[in-house]
């Protein structure tokens, strides 16, 4: 009784298997082209914050894809510059890095344009990453 039991699990797992690693590819070759950097176009940097609770500078930055506008941000601990460095002298080489109103090359991906990358295209194993991530935890 119990071996029979047991063969309608593996089955049941090997559906599963199937059905998320098709649902992996499918999420990964949507997402292929901007690995291949088919897609991007110009942004602006938008404003330079300083936020004291988590000691971060904050990059915001802007683009628009087929009429419709996105955000983004980059994050900067204060610990990435010298400890010598005042935060107003931080904030003011970001602000100088970083000007308002600068372009940028945003790579994206035509299916999803909220998932962007600055000024390179990503990486095959970072799109590799996106795609399974999710399937996987549901897997495990």
């Amino acid at each position: 009784m119990l071996t029979a039991n047991t063969g309608w699990v593996f089955h049941i797992q090997a559906v599963i298997f199937i059905v998320i690693s098709l649902w992996s590819y499918n999420r990964y070759a949507k997402r292929w082209d901007s690995a291949l950097g088919r897609y991007s176009v110009k942004g602006t940097y938008t404003r330079v914050d300083y936020n004291s609770a988590h000691s971060t500078y904050i990059v915001s930055y802007g683009y628009t894809v087929n009429g419709k506008r996105y955000v983004g941000s980059i994050n900067r601990s204060i610990w990435s510059f010298s400890l010598l460095s005042s935060i107003e002298q931080k904030f003011e080489t970001l602000k100088k890095e970083y000007l308002t109103g600068r372009t940028v090359k945003v790579f994206y991906s035509k299916e999803f344009p909220t998932e962007h990358w600055l000024n390179v295209p990503p990486s095959q194993l970072s799109v590799f990453v996106k795609a399974i991530r999710i399937p996987l935890l549901i897997l495990i």
